[in-house]
């Protein structure tokens, strides 16, 4: 997400100070101009959009931002966005490295407009979990019901979800449908909820165990 501090568009190009979340290190940060844009090529081919390139604070790596000109004199833009792919954030503390490969894959073609893409993927760390999990199959099937349950979803959005995370335990799969924009976005919540249920809240409860002083457990 892009943010300004100070002055907001539409202004001048040259008063605007931006930061927001880093598309490469999922940091909060200022981002700092790198590149000067050579206004007066722009200017004389009255190119209607422009590409500012900046670096973040935080991880040094570029951040192309596109901008949209208003007029030249002086140069003044509006509708600015970050002109890179922005992956989802997603906790993956205490995920193993076999799940963590096949979500971060999940996300690489959500942030790249590819919904179904993303469904398969979703459809494939849900078989990852199960594999890793003991009795996974059950376990993740009973964990997607309860959450269409407790979310209060329709009968379709249950059969989008069972088909998409609850692996069949007789190795069969039915095809899945279309998936659009919005449905992705449901199917990222179920599966932040699944890696956290199986990984990141266990993981969490068993590092404050261990972090426990002798002192405190008397």
């Amino acid at each position: 997400m892009l943010q300004f501090y100070g002055t907001q568009p539409p202004a001048s190009l040259n008063s605007l100070r931006c930061g927001g979340t880093c598309p490469h290190c999922g940091r909060v940060a200022n981002f700092t101009r790198m590149v000067d844009l050579m206004e007066n090529v722009a200017k004389s081919w009255k190119v209607a959009q422009i590409i500012v390139t900046y670096h973040c604070d935080a991880c040094l790596r570029p951040v192309p931002v596109l901008y949209d000109v208003i007029d030249w004199d002086p140069t003044r833009v509006k509708n600015a966005r970050i002109a890179v792919p922005e992956v989802e954030p997603f906790d993956f503390d205490h995920v193993p490295a076999s799940v963590d490969a096949v979500v971060r894959e999940a996300l690489a073609c959500l942030s790249a407009g590819a919904p179904n893409g993303f469904a398969a993927l979703c459809r494939r760390a849900s078989e990852v979990i199960c594999e890793d999990l003991d009795d996974g199959a059950t376990r993740v099937q009973a964990h997607v019901r309860e959450m269409i349950r407790s979310s209060g979803l329709d009968a379709e959005w249950e059969r989008l979800a069972l088909l998409t995370f609850a692996s069949r335990t007789d190795g069969e799969s039915e095809p899945l449908p279309s998936v659009d924009d919005e449905q992705a976005r449901v199917l990222l919540s179920l599966l932040r909820d699944l890696v956290y249920q199986f990984y990141t809240r266990p993981g969490n409860v068993r590092s404050a165990a261990a972090a426990r002083t002798p002192s405190s457990t008397g």
